[in-house]
């Protein structure tokens, strides 16, 4: 019989998000302006939510889906809303450090072999919507232009 030594998945999706919050913190914390951390919303979520992803997959064996929260894409808007989660959120047991005013939406598309955590806003109200997505795999990427909040 032999003993394994070494580091789990588990341990890794603990310690990524672990890693994944303090730098959410650090970010939030260092942010001069409350329009500087609206835009950083959208990665750090996505981000969270794929550390989560990553964490039930390791312990159940199935990754989540969940439908788009707290509003669909395509009514983002400059205004927060309230969090409201759809049920694949309550089951991934993931919600925004601001559940009072959030100004994107979420959403995951999940399949045996994989997800894709979509996050999506529109800060300056121009019609023209941020978009980061990642998977599991990779971490949050705007798939936009850079200047698009």
């Amino acid at each position: 019989m032999s003993n394994r030594r070494g580091i789990g998945r588990t341990e890794i999706a603990i310690g990524v998000g672990a890693v994944v919050l303090v730098i959410a913190l650090a970010l939030i914390l260092t942010s001069g302006s409350s329009g500087k951390s609206e835009r950083t919303e959208l990665p750090l979520n996505v981000d969270s939510i794929r550390t989560a992803e990553i964490t039930i997959q390791g312990a159940f064996g199935d990754y989540v889906s969940a439908e788009a929260s707290p509003r669909p894409a395509t009514e983002v808007s400059p205004d927060p809303v309230a969090w409201e989660p759809s049920a694949g959120f309550k089951k991934l047991s993931w919600a925004p450090k601001v559940k009072d005013k959030v100004y994107g939406s979420y959403q995951v598309v999940a399949s045996e072999s994989g997800f894709e955590v979509t996050g999506v806003s529109d800060l300056d109200g121009d019609g023209e919507r941020a978009i980061y997505k990642a998977d599991q795999d990779a971490n949050a990427k705007a798939e936009t232009g850079e200047n698009v909040y």
